[in-house]
Parts: structure tokens; sequence; C-alpha cells
């Protein structure tokens, strides 16, 4: 049995290690290029988009206005029709809160009045609880 031994060869030289370019120089020579022709893209896009959306606004008359800002305009205007629609029924804002013993003496009272003897009676005659 003969061994022999093949030599790949190749469409392009190859360049020994030592002579290899350092990844910085690769990175200027190809990458650089790419990030600035991938930004300047955007921004070109960007500001063209803007451009037609403030023309188009323009010639419609509408004002454009910040999302957050039409959010809060939103939200003042729904709070107006609230206010205007309380103001239109009688909201008396002066009616006193029940202290927790007048609350207790006021169900005492109206246990009182619903278990008088004669309402009682009703009751049991009635068959109601």
């Amino acid at each position: 049995n003969i061994i022999t031994t093949t030599q790949q060869t190749t469409m392009a030289p190859s360049i020994p290690k030592s002579k290899a370019p350092p990844s910085s120089f690769l990175f200027i020579k190809a990458g650089m290029p790419l990030m600035i022709f991938c930004v300047g893209a955007s921004y070109v896009l960007k500001s063209g988009i803007e451009g037609k959306q403030k023309e188009s606004d323009h010639s419609k008359g509408v004002v454009s206005k910040s999302e957050r800002q039409a959010r809060l305009e939103k939200e003042q205007n729904e709070m107006m029709e609230k206010i205007n629609k309380i103001r239109k029924t009688d909201f008396d804002n002066t009616r006193r809160i029940e202290r927790p013993e007048e609350i207790l003496d006021r169900r005492k009272h109206e246990r009182e009045k619903r278990n008088v003897w004669y309402r009682r009676a009703w009751r049991s005659v009635t068959f109601q609880k």
C-alpha cells in the first residue's frame, strides 16, 4: 500500500499569519463604511418621512401634537364633561357625614320601630320574617 498525499490548491494565495492585517484595520476598512452608510440612510429616511407628515398635516390644516399632549387634552375634556354633568344635577356637598354613634342609634331606633308589638303580631299572623 502506497499512501500518497495530495496538496489542495486554492485560488487565493494564502497569507501567512505574520502578515495578516490586524482586526482593527479590517474594521476600519470594511465595518466603518457599512455603519456610516446605515446611520446616514436611517437619518435620511427619518427626516424624509417627518417632512412628508408635516407637509400633509399642513395641507389638511391639522396641528400636530405630541402623543402626551393629545392624551392630556383628551383626559381634560373627559373630566370637564363629568364636571358639567355633575353641575347639571343638584349636587349637595354640604350633607353631613354621620358619626358611628349616630349610625348605631339610628339602627337601634329602626329596630325598635320594626319590633313594636303590633308589627310583630302582624308578622306572626302573616308568617313573615
